[in-house]
This record gives C-alpha cells, structure tokens and sequence, in this order.
C-alpha cells in the first residue's frame, strides 16, 4: 500500500491508495488526519489528507507505510531542516555554551549581557528560545527566565513585546527589571482603574508617534486583561469579546508574547471551540494570533503542567494552533482514549497518566520545552532541608515539624470533625458540606476561632502553631537570620504577625492580597536590604507565592498546606534562588493527628478530585477521614 506526502507550507498532504478501505484506516490511523475536499463542484470531490506538519507526522507515516512512502521535495527539505533544527535544540538543551550570537544584546544592554556570561546556562536558555521561536521556558522558579526572555526580544530584534503576568509581577518583575537590565526597552504598564489602563495602552500605541521610531517597547499587562468571552451564534459560529480588544485586534502585530506564570492561563485540556474553555485561554488564543509570523512566543512556568501531563496541550497548542490542532487526536497518540458510557476517557480513566510510549512523548515535546532544575543550572546550591521527621512509615517519606494542638483549640477541632460544628465564647461555626468541613477543619489545626459580626469566622488564640512559632522567632533574636511565614488563609497571616510583634517585639510585615503594590514592592526592597532590621515577613502563598523573590531569607515557615502541591514549589522558590548561594531551610507544621496529615500525604490528583466535589472523591474522602 503506497503513499506520498507533500505540503502546502502549513498542513502535511497525503494521497494514499485505496486499497480496498484499507488505505482509509491506515490514514486515520496517522494522528490529526483530516479529509480534504474539493467543494467547488458538485458532488464535492476528495483532494486528499492533511494533518499537522509536525515531526511526529512524518515519523508517524514512515512507521505506516515503511518503503512504500514517498516524501516529495518540499516537505523533505523542510523535515531536513526541522531535524537540524531539533539537533540544535538538543545541543543547546545539553549543555551550557557560549557561541550564542548575543551581540545585539551585548551592544544594547551590556549589564544583561554580563550578567548571562555569569550564567552560562541563561545563554543556551537564550539561544534556544531564538531557534525555537515559539518554546516552554520551564526553568526552575529562581533560576532567571525573565532575564532570559529579555535578552531573546533584544536579540530577535523584536520592537513590539507583549507581556502577560501576574498582577503583582507587573511592576516588581517585568517593570523593575527591564529598567534594570535593558533600559533600551519602552516600559508601558496597564495598572489601575480600567481608564488608567486604556490611557496607558494609548500611550503605548502613540509611542512611535512621539519621536521613537524603531524603539523598543514592551506593554505589560496582567493575565486577567487577556480574558475574552466566548459567543456562539444560532448558527453555531464561535466569536470573541475580548476584554481589551486592542490586544487581539487584526490591526494589532506583535513581534514578541510573553505569558510569565503561564499555568494560570494556559494548561488545559480545552479547545477553543470548547464551551467549557476559560475566558483567560480563549482570550490567549485570540491574541497568539496576532504574532507576526516569524514572532516569539515565550511561555514561563517552572510548573507548566500543573503535574498534568494532559495538560501540556494547551500551552502546545498556543505555541503551534496549526501543530497541535485537537486535543483529542493529541491524547490518542499518546495516552489512549476509549469511549466511556457518558464521555471520551483518557488512558483507560486512570487517575494519573502517562505516556503510553516514553519515547515518542520526548520527540513530541523536547522540540518545544526547555526544563533545567537548580541543580542542572546550579550545582553548588545547597539542596533545599526540610525539617521535622517523616509522616509515613517510609523513612524518605516528606519530613513535617508535627506540633500538638492546644487543648482549647483542639476541643473546637474535635467538635468540628465530630458534628460538623463547633461552639466558640462568641458563638457556633458550622459547616455546611464537606468542602466546608475541610476548610474548618484547615483553619482549626491551625488555630482557634472565634465567631465576628455578620457571623464571619476568625482564627484566634490559642494556637500550637503560633506559640510555635514565637519560640522560634525568639531563638532567632539577634541572629541577623531573615523568616519568610506563610499561611493560605489572609486572617491566619494578620492574626501571626499581630502575635509575634507584640510577643517577639520585632517588626512584621505582611503580604495579602490587599497589599498595594507600592507597599509590595517596598517591602520587598526592605526585606532583601542586609543592612535592614527587618527580619520576618508573612504572606499569603496566593499573594506572595509567585512572581517575587525574597532570597535574603535562609528560613521558610509554611503554617499549613495547599490544594495544590505546585504552588509549595513556587513558594519555597521565593528563597531558594540562584541569585543567592546559601543554605535554605523549610518548615513545614502539622498540627498531629489532623487533617494536616491528610493533606500531606494526598496525592495531586485526590486533591483535585476533592475540590471537584464529585461523588467518588468525597466517597474517598469519607473513608479516610474514617480511618
């Protein structure tokens, strides 16, 4: 059975014999296969089959249809090229190099180009966002992407930059470091009422007007400005309304997008002609397609994928649209799906996926994704110790401080898994739900509770975490040892460093979200100053987890545990940075014998299912909590 392939400098073609239907299974049997037809006559006429123009459609062919194929010189020549394309990629990925072509960046922004001579991995992170072009820059957090995608827009030449982050990045990271590092680069950042911002994109756009043709100029945005509302007509045809429509307008051409954080927006497993699809994904998708051809398409997160492998489709596919077209032809190839009673299941329904060939999956993704860890990049950072004893009979098992309950904080603790309530001086908290009966139960092994006006619950004393933590704040006195504390819940953060000014007698600053950003970015100035007396901050892990760096700290306290184990990652990379050669000691608490404990030790997809609220997982979670 013969076949030939072509293509037409977007989609791979294919004429394949028929051969008694079996020509049709063997195309469909190639990953995106999609039939073409003449519709301009009447009955409509079969052309061919086209699929993505990927690597892995090529070598998916050449498994098929072995000797019998024949590829036609075009698309030889350009899978000729693609193959020293991704052999230049796997150099750069290999090892750190210094014959990266970075003269513009070392004529237009020498203190950059000085500070990745230091680096030598930041070059050949540099240089393979440069042969890539459209790439996953998934560094470890602390290990320098934004200097990394700085210099790639120099290089590329490119002049008008998008960047997408989260709202408090905006001016600590994207503002302050490009001044910092390349001041060539116009810094506009949309912050602000929503007048503020349309003034500022304004002012963006005139900028050339002003007298700076051919500048450089980077607008800033937060992720929440790329939302666009999905409208679906009578007829079923799928538009945009985009919240700001001048980044996804036709007239708009960017030559560089950034999307820093991009798991917040990108890793999914939905499609634009999903209903189901979020505003921020669609809205990303509309403004992808306003790169310019030959543009940069930058995606940074340390944690992609969420710890989702399914979920790298959709940072793929705003990468390459036209490459990884159909999420659903993409998990075929490499996870399996069946046909559930209800729905489409990937690899067989199983709670934690992987490839169904290793191998395969490395060719599909290598191309696109760069990952070094600390200690690829840095080897003589200290590993990061984790202190506290191990919560599992395993003795590699994750280490926690594990801290005894006060007695009148676990009567409430008691009271609340027992009865889904519990009697306070000032009142009764219920929960109503188990997800509610989770987060009181989180906010009880933290500390006690108290009920306010309007019947608003608050953490109060006494608490075995925080009379923790005075101790040890107070064996830091005089030491000069900088504490980063962190909670996810705001009032625990207030109600901690209310205890510790007033029991320690230091100075506490905290980050919530309703810290401005001035005084985020003052704080951080503070804390990060060695000559500053100021020796704790706490945050909230949702406000200060990202996007931040506060490596002055050699200490890390996390009060309680996330939904997300990712998001620990994150945080513990505000101090664990190779900015700063030094040791970093984390301590997790649990308060023994609670939830706490749970949550340690469920596993990334229970913590979602949980949150979903399904049957299943709150079956799961009535077992558990039963044992």
């Amino acid at each position: 059975m013969k076949a030939s392939i072509t293509t037409d400098g977007r989609r791979i073609l294919a004429r394949i014999d028929y051969a008694n239907g079996r020509g049709r299974d063997a195309a469909k049997r190639i990953p995106g296969a999609r039939p073409e037809w003449d519709r301009t006559v009447t009955p409509n006429v079969f052309k061919c089959w086209s699929y993505p123009q990927t690597m892995d459609t090529c070598r998916a062919f050449r498994k098929e249809f072995g000797d019998e194929l024949t590829v036609l010189p075009v698309l030889a020549k350009w899978a000729q090229e693609e193959v020293t394309r991704e052999r230049s990629l796997e150099t750069l990925r290999a090892e750190a190099i210094d014959n990266v072509d970075l003269s513009r960046v070392e004529w237009e922004a020498p203190a950059l180009y000085a500070a990745l001579r230091n680096r030598r991995y930041q070059i050949s992170g540099v240089g393979f966002i440069l042969t890539g072009r459209t790439v996953v820059l998934g560094d470890d957090p602390g290990l320098g992407k934004t200097l990394q995608g700085l210099a790639a827009v120099i290089q590329s030449d490119s002049k008008e930059i998008l960047v997408a982050c989260r709202r408090t990045a905006t001016r600590a990271v994207w503002e302050n470091e490009t001044h910092r590092w390349a001041p060539g680069i116009a810094v506009f950042v949309a912050q602000g009422s929503a007048t503020e911002r349309k003034a500022v994109i304004e002012a963006y756009q005139d900028h050339t007007v002003a007298g700076f043709e051919g500048a450089r100029k980077m607008l800033v945005i937060n992720i929440e400005m790329m939302r666009a509302k999905r409208v679906e007509d009578a007829d079923g045809k799928v538009s945009a309304q985009p919240l700001w429509p001048y980044l996804s307008d036709s007239r708009t051409n960017w030559d560089a997008i950034i999307i820093d954080e991009c798991h917040n927006a990108l890793a999914s497993t939905k499609n634009v002609q999903s209903k189901s699809i979020t505003q921020w994904r669609f809205g990303a998708m509309q403004i992808r397609r306003r790169l310019r051809a030959d543009g940069l398409a930058i995606a940074m997160s340390g944690t992609p994928f969420r710890s989702k492998l399914e979920k790298a489709w959709g940072t793929l596919n705003w990468l390459a649209p036209e490459k990884f077209s159909s999420f659903w032809r993409w998990a075929e190839t490499h996870f399996g799906v069946e046909q559930g009673r209800y729905a489409k299941v990937i690899g067989g329904g199983a709670k934690v996926l992987e490839p169904r060939d290793a191998d395969a999956w490395q060719r599909m993704l290598r191309p696109w994704y760069l990952k070094r860890t600390k200690k690829d990049a840095a080897p003589d950072l200290p590993d990061i110790v984790f202190a506290g004893t191990p919560i599992g009979e395993d003795a590699d098992s994750p280490c926690y401080v594990q801290i005894e309950m006060d007695p009148a904080q676990a009567k409430l603790y008691w009271e609340m898994e027992a009865e889904a309530e519990a009697h306070t001086p000032t009142g009764r908290i219920t929960a109503t739900g188990v997800l509610a009966e989770i987060t009181r139960l989180r906010q009880f092994a933290n500390a006690s509770g108290i009920v306010g006006e309007g019947r608003s619950v608050s953490p109060a004393l006494p608490s075995g975490k925080i009379e923790w933590l005075v101790d040890f704040i107070n064996e830091r006195e005089d030491t000069g040892v900088k504490v980063v504390i962190a909670s996810s819940f705001s009032e625990m953060v207030e109600l901690t460093a209310s205890v510790l000014r007033k029991e320690c007698g230091v100075e506490v600053l905290t980050l919530t979200g309703a810290t401005s950003d001035k005084d985020r970015a003052r704080l951080v100035e503070r804390f990060q100053d060695p000559d500053d007396s100021l020796q704790v901050v706490i945050l909230n892990r949702n406000a200060g987890g990202e996007s931040i760096t506060l490596d002055r700290a050699d200490d890390m306290v996390v009060i309680d545990q996330p939904w997300i184990s990712d998001s620990d990652e994150q945080l513990i990379a505000r101090i664990h940075r190779v900015s700063r050669i030094h040791q970093v000691t984390v301590y997790r608490l649990i308060s023994s014998g609670t939830i706490d404990e749970w949550m340690a030790s469920l596993t990334d997809e229970q913590r979602e299912a949980i949150k979903s609220a399904s049957p299943e997982a709150l079956a799961e979670y009535a077992i558990a909590g039963s044992k």
